[in-house]
């Protein structure tokens, strides 16, 4: 099974990237109006509607401007670390209950045929996490604003 991956908006203005494999669609990260995530996500050749989920790599507003409004739109589920989850609710605003999902770094799991592991990473936010997807020999991972050098010399 193949996956495959569309990076939709990057930078200080919002960031989002949609994956792709077998019947899953997730939406990672969704830092932009949801009206212009639907309008790229189109663009794209993908039907938001198709979307399976977003996932959140932590809580900075250019990474969940969208989610919320996305979320109540398409009633998609939300993933999120538990600190990210505290930390974004201002942003997001209501989301409905059934479509909450905390998430524990370290844990995968699967939506449809797609694993999904999140894993910590180094950022000044809540508890930040990127993305490590695989289904069969295929293999994809995600990190977002890592920016951290560490001197081992």
């Amino acid at each position: 099974m193949q996956i495959a991956f569309c990076p939709l908006f990057s930078g200080s203005a919002g960031n989002a990237l949609a994956v792709r494999c077998g019947g899953a669609t997730v939406l990672v990260d969704a830092g932009v109006s949801a009206v212009r995530l639907i309008r790229e996500l189109t663009a794209s050749g993908t039907d938001p509607c198709s979307l399976t989920a977003i996932l959140v790599t932590h809580e900075h507003a250019d990474h969940v401007h969208g989610v919320g409004v996305l979320s109540r739109k398409l009633d998609l589920p939300v993933y999120a670390a538990e600190k990210t989850w505290e930390a974004m609710a201002p942003r997001v605003g209501e989301i409905a209950k059934r479509n909450m999902r905390v998430l524990m770094p370290g844990e995968d799991f699967y939506l449809g045929e797609l694993n999904v592991l999140p894993f910590r990473t180094p950022h000044d936010a809540a508890d930040p996490v990127g993305y490590s997807f695989s289904s069969g020999a295929c293999k994809l991972t995600i990190l977002t604003d890592i920016g951290c050098v560490k001197n081992d010399w």
